[in-house]
């Protein structure tokens, strides 16, 4: 009996949540649905599809004579590590703007109207410490664009004129197809329609805090100090058959 009590003046139990929750049915749903449809909107409206390019490129290792020392692997693997940063780098991105790879007027236009930080934004490089091959994929709104943007940046870091890396990449594989890339929509609508669930139960929670109402005899007893003498119980009244 004293646990009981301790547990009610402690706060609400699990049955005092699953009743707010129930008496708060269509608060929670209004709301759950009101966000899922939002995202909706804001997903069709202002989410566009993106697609991805990939190309791939395998690092030179210089040989001296005809074996690999240490010191070979190593600056081939410090070569690696620097690719990303070269490719992403202002350097790469200008000489692709005044290259004369794009023939494509609307491909120019796309290209004009970007900033080398949307660029970079868009580029990715992956690399890895036990590989030789680095991976360069950009992603777009126009299919095109993607596929040639990524061949150009390829094609750009295998013809640069730095003496420290002259000669060090060869293309293994040309600008991929463009794969559709676009954000999860999916994923999207479920978290809106969980955020909707979240705030809609939270409101239910508030209206409980500001209620002057009792849920229970027990709660009725502690806040008015008084003994409960009896409960009406809850009952439906079914109407007779009119004669």
């Amino acid at each position: 009996m004293d646990l009981e009590q301790t547990n009610q003046e402690s706060g609400l139990s699990l049955q005092d949540i699953f009743t707010i929750m129930m008496r708060n049915w269509i608060l929670i749903l209004s709301f759950t649905l009101l966000l899922g449809v939002v995202t909706f909107g804001y997903v069709t409206r202002f989410v566009s599809d993106q697609y991805k390019s990939t190309s791939e490129v395998l690092v030179q290792v210089p040989l001296t004579g005809t074996s690999v020392d240490t010191n070979t692997l190593l600056n081939s693997q410090r070569l690696i590590d620097t690719v990303p940063q070269l490719v992403k780098s202002d350097y790469i991105i200008d000489k692709a703007r005044v290259s004369n790879l794009f023939t494509n007027n609307s491909h120019q236009e796309i290209l004009a109207g970007l900033s080398n930080e949307q660029i970079k934004s868009k580029l990715s490089v992956e690399s890895s410490n036990t590989s030789f091959i680095i991976r360069i994929s950009y992603r777009h709104s126009n299919e095109d664009f993607t596929q040639v943007m990524t061949q150009v940046i390829t094609t750009v870091l295998i013809e640069n004129d730095v003496d420290l890396f002259k000669d060090s990449f060869t293309q293994l594989s040309a600008a991929s197809s463009p794969i559709d890339d676009s954000p999860n929509r999916i994923l999207y609508m479920i978290i809106g329609l969980m955020g909707g669930a979240i705030i809609g139960t939270g409101l239910a929670f508030v209206k409980h805090l500001f209620s002057n109402t009792y849920m229970t005899k027990e709660q009725l007893e502690q806040g008015t100090g008084m003994q409960v003498i009896g409960v009406i119980p809850e009952f439906e009244v079914k109407e007779g058959k009119r004669k």
